[in-house]
This record gives C-alpha cells, sequence and structure tokens, in this order.
C-alpha cells in the first residue's frame, strides 16, 4: 500500500516534466508602442515641459504568420522607481512631467507576452525619454517624426 501511495505521490511530478516538446519555442512578437504629447526621433522620445507624456497604447503583433498573440499587464518604471500597473487594454499610462527636471529619464517597461504555441514569456524594453523646455528643444530627424515607435526588448 505504501508503495502504491507513493507512485501517486510522484505521478504529478513525473507529469510536470514530461511537458510539451516544444519548452524552449518563445514568442516571436512585435511590440510598439503610440504616444500622445510626445515626439519619437530616432529611438527617443522627447517630451516638451509641462505637457503630460502618454504612453496611448502597447501593441503585441505575431512575427509568424497566422499565430494569435497577446499580452498581459504592463508595469512601468521611470529611472528605477516603479510608476504604474495597467491590467486593461491598451495598456497605457500617463506621466505627469511638471514636477520632474529637464533631461534624460529611462522608461522600464516589462509585460508577460503569450503567443499561440510557444511558452509565455516577460517582455522588457527600456526606452529612452527626453524633458525638453521648449520644442525648439527638439531635435530634427532624418527618418521623420512621429508619435509611434517599434520596440527592441528582451524575453526571459
Amino acid at each position: 500500500m505504501k508503495k502504491l501511495w507513493f507512485l501517486l505521490l510522484a505521478l504529478p511530478l513525473i507529469g510536470m516534466m514530461t511537458s510539451c516538446d516544444d519548452d524552449d519555442k518563445l514568442p516571436k512578437v512585435d511590440i510598439s508602442l503610440e504616444y500622445n504629447n510626445a515626439t519619437v526621433v530616432d529611438g527617443s522620445v522627447y517630451v516638451v515641459k509641462p505637457d503630460t507624456l502618454e504612453v496611448a497604447s502597447v501593441k503585441v503583433t505575431a512575427v509568424r504568420e497566422g499565430n494569435k498573440v497577446t499580452n498581459g499587464p504592463v508595469s512601468y518604471w521611470l529611472n528605477g522607481a516603479p510608476i504604474a500597473v495597467n491590467p486593461y487594454a491598451p495598456f497605457g499610462v500617463k506621466i505627469p512631467t511638471d514636477k520632474l527636471a529637464a533631461g534624460g529619464y529611462t522608461l522600464t517597461m516589462e509585460m508577460t507576452v503569450a503567443e499561440e504555441g510557444c511558452q509565455l514569456a516577460t517582455a522588457v524594453s527600456q526606452v529612452k525619454v527626453y524633458l525638453v523646455e521648449n520644442a525648439s528643444d527638439i531635435p530634427e530627424s532624418s527618418g521623420g517624426v512621429t508619435s509611434q515607435m517599434d520596440l527592441v526588448y528582451t524575453l526571459k
């Protein structure tokens, strides 16, 4: 009887160790952001004080044709300090800039990414944000000015 009890207890552990053969298949996605009150120039975001930096949306799309993807809540940090978590689509955030000094900041975003047929992963990305006093302080861009950007991210 003790042997049977031991086997029954070991069964869930054996099942966990013999999971899917695609355990190392990470999602392949594109992640893009759309901003309000901000200008994207050469991969950096510029905001004129005292405008609020607004990430209007976080969009995740599949690279593999035909696969469905989604993301979970997005956590935001500014220079390492947690500022918000948004669990609701479109996963945006508003960051007041009136009490921040002009200069460079790092906006970090972290979110769970799920793709059909792949394991769950966490995407982490950092964007350089510059607060400027005047719109004339925003540099010219060879690629044009936009309010959208594709993120470079790391999966873990």
